[in-house]
């Protein structure tokens, strides 16, 4: 019944434990009051043929908000969908470019709550979390339709915001975690495969950094949890990644690609909000926010990607061989970097002096079971180069 059930066959939903978490009240030793919410998801070729159906119950008006290209490709569904629907429309509009406060509550104050009863948004991780931001700050319902699968932002609780130039500012956090997740394959297969490529690197560095951060640990049920599934980021990219980015590149929206989709979608943000914020990051994001100080790498390269070197560097760092060899041959497969040079960076140390600064300095290095020096990062990225 399992495998029936989770096969992913069109329009197949599934409740999955997408948690969003508070604590509240008084309760025994550390645990107060513990709320979890359980987001919905739908994936298939017709996906979004059901949309109204779900968010009718929350209204009959809806604002859609989100990136340009995905309102293009995904407004003649959404408008065959309406045809015949009680749900209305009250605009598309276009998120802004970058996920801001300023473009948040720009879409928050275009229309009152007596005009929209509900957002739905569209797009990739900055459009999802902008029209997730705005929804909040209304205190209404927020759907998600991803267009891309490179990031679990379609099912977190909450906001990546970034300043005016595109740096980093802050993470808002949301209320809830969007209502359901309308994950149409069709239209993901057919975005450009690097999208999917990059989220496979970011989703496998998920279960490596919550692993390593959470170690000696005496873990709860949330976090417990979350570790566990955190496996989930794994042993399906291994099986199917291949596979799945090759029928990406033909357009075609299979059995495999629903997987990979669904692992960077849903999988990492069930990890991510299940485990503590401490466990969220390690040493492969750390040396992603310290390469962005070469200018080139935001350039050039998509953060799963990079991410997905510093993945081979905290394994090299942390003595685990074998793994780190099985990345290697898997990433070899699919075109991940597996050296310096494959992301246009030089093996210098003093070229490299400031981006190891950066990289044990970061917030991501605060929880680690051991402390972690600029040499030791260095003689790992050494170590993955003569593997190499």
């Amino acid at each position: 019944m399992l495998k029936r059930r989770f096969g992913y066959s069109v329009r197949e939903y599934a409740i999955v434990l997408s948690a969003y978490i508070t604590f509240s009240g008084e309760g025994e030793g550390d645990m107060k009051n513990l709320k979890v919410s359980f987001p919905n998801y739908m994936i298939g070729e017709d996906a979004l043929k059901d949309l109204d159906k779900t968010c009718l119950t929350y209204g009959k008006n809806a604002l859609i908000v989100g990136g340009k290209t995905a309102l293009r490709k995904v407004k003649p569904k959404l408008e065959k969908t309406f045809e015949k629907s009680e749900l209305k429309v009250t605009d598309y509009m276009y998120y802004g470019g970058e996920c801001t406060y300023k473009n948040i509550e720009k879409i928050a104050k275009r229309y009152s709550i007596n005009e929209i009863d509900m957002i739905i948004g569209v797009g990739g991780g900055k459009a999802l979390d902008t029209a997730k931001g705005a929804a909040d700050i209304l205190n209404i319902p927020a759907f998600t339709v991803p267009t891309i699968a490179a990031t679990c932002a379609a099912t977190t609780s909450l906001s990546v915001v970034y300043t005016e130039k595109g740096d980093f500012h802050s993470f808002k956090f949301l209320n809830k975690p969007p209502i359901c997740i309308f994950i149409d394959s069709e239209i993901i297969s057919k975005a450009p495969k690097k999208y999917l490529w990059a989220g496979i690197g970011d989703t496998m560095a998920k279960h490596y950094e919550s692993t390593f951060a959470s170690r000696g640990d005496k873990l709860d049920h949330s976090c417990g949890m979350g570790i566990e599934i955190s496996s989930m980021c794994v042993k399906p990219m291994l099986e199917y990644g291949h596979k799945a980015l090759l029928d990406c590149k033909e357009d075609k929206s299979t059995f495999e690609i629903k997987q990979v989709i669904l692992n960077n979608i849903i999988s990492t943000g069930l990890v991510s909000m299940l485990v503590k914020e401490e466990y969220n990051g390690a040493i492969a994001h750390s040396l992603f926010y310290g390469l962005t100080i070469l200018e080139h790498i935001e350039n050039n390269h998509l953060h799963g990607e990079v991410v997905a070197y510093g993945v081979l560097v905290q394994l090299a760092m942390d003595d685990q061989r074998e793994e780190l060899h099985k990345l290697i041959k898997f990433y070899k497969g699919i075109n991940l970097p597996t050296s310096l040079q494959d992301i246009g960076v030089k093996k210098n140390r003093e070229y490299l002096e400031e981006v190891l600064e950066a990289t044990v300095k970061g917030p991501d290095m605060k929880y680690l079971p051991y402390k972690v020096s600029k040499d030791m990062i260095y003689n790992a990225i050494e170590e993955v180069e003569n593997i190499n």
